[in-house]
């Protein structure tokens, strides 16, 4: 299925296909296309550009709010927040094409159900300046996958929480501001990495290899939060503990990735 998604994709410029992608599974989302290019993609399981310019306090709560009610309905909400010189055009399409990527990362990793094309529809909240091509989306997302797959220690981005080992507190105090503290700040047992992304404001990618790091150094370790804490879509199955989150042998999650996304498409 996931082929298939990528092959609609590819052929959307020939057919100058305008309208929405819609990929149903877990965490699934959307692809918005123009005339044949992609304008933004969108998924639960990834932050969105809106998120990346909220969270990391590019933009004000409030300076949002004003260019969202001011935008008028036919206009990018993008274009107006570069003429409120909120943002940079150059760094809103860099944001833009890294929400897209992380999107067609987290649909590509998690399990597609299905998918429908909707021809001319336009509900993208912060579509890029310029288009994407699809089969550079298409590459660099497949490409992102396998990175992460090969590493040594392969895991879920949705489905894998993850604790702080004695030696990942310890670092707390040795380690200096950035992302890798930031992060190791955040992990508290039942997180995962998409939960840390959100928090952040930060790409689910650049979140996920940092993290790879961290659990190769034995900073961070796989646990099963107990079953009072397990209480969203990503938590995975319930396991008795005797309260506090435990370390999880096998929970990679990886096995739930390479199976449904070999080599071919999102």
């Amino acid at each position: 299925m996931g082929q298939e998604v990528a092959r609609t994709l590819a052929e959307a410029p020939l057919h100058r296909v305008s309208g929405t992608l819609l990929v149903a599974g877990d965490p699934g989302g959307s692809f918005h296309l123009r005339d044949g290019a992609i304008a933004e993609v969108a998924s639960p399981g990834a932050p969105g550009a809106e998120t990346l310019l909220l969270r990391s306090a590019r933009i004000s709560e409030t300076d949002w709010a004003a260019a969202t009610l001011s935008c008028p309905a036919e206009r990018p909400l993008g274009a107006e927040l570069v003429e409120r010189k909120l943002v940079g055009a150059a760094e809103l399409q860099l944001i833009c094409v890294a929400a897209a990527l992380d999107g067609a990362l987290a649909i590509g990793m998690g399990r597609i159900d299905g998918f429908t094309l909707e021809r001319d529809t336009h509900d993208c909240r912060v579509p890029a300046l310029r288009p994407i091509e699809p089969d550079w989306l298409v590459r660099e997302a497949e490409r992102r996958i396998r990175a992460l797959a090969a590493r040594r220690h392969p895991f879920s981005p949705f489905r894998t929480r993850l604790g702080r080992t004695d030696a990942g507190t310890a670092a707390l105090d040795t380690a200096a501001d950035g992302e890798r503290r930031e992060i190791l700040l955040r992990v508290n047992g039942r997180r995962s990495t998409r939960d840390i992304a959100f928090l952040l404001g930060r790409s689910l990618y650049a979140v996920a290899v940092e993290v790879s790091r961290l659990l190769g150094e034995d900073l961070v370790e796989a646990v099963v939060p107990d079953a009072s804490t397990a209480t969203d879509p990503y938590a995975g199955p319930r396991t008795p503990t005797d309260g506090l989150p435990r370390r999880l042998p096998g929970a990679s999650g990886i096995t739930n990735v390479l199976p449904l996304r070999p080599a071919a498409g999102l």
